[in-house]
């Protein structure tokens, strides 16, 4: 849900094999989270607990060599 209470999920299904960057920031651009995923096919699935972290609005940013994909996310 968007807005959360702090935890959510990201997931997504790559057809193709590629090489994923996966990174959640703060509203000042400071890195919560970052995972590089290489050479990755297949479901993916993680669950993200920022119910530690100030309310806010935090942005997940998934990139490839060919895309990238911004949502944001209010913690309340």
């Amino acid at each position: 849900p968007n807005p959360t209470r702090g935890i959510f999920n990201v997931s997504f299904v790559s057809e193709e094999i590629n090489n994923f960057d996966i990174t959640i920031t703060d509203g000042f651009g400071r890195i919560i989270s970052h995972e590089n995923k290489q050479d990755f096919i297949g479901e993916y699935t993680k669950k993200v607990d920022l119910s530690n972290w100030p309310r806010g609005v935090y942005l997940l940013q998934i990139k490839t060599k060919n895309s990238f994909i911004s949502k944001r996310i209010v913690l309340q």
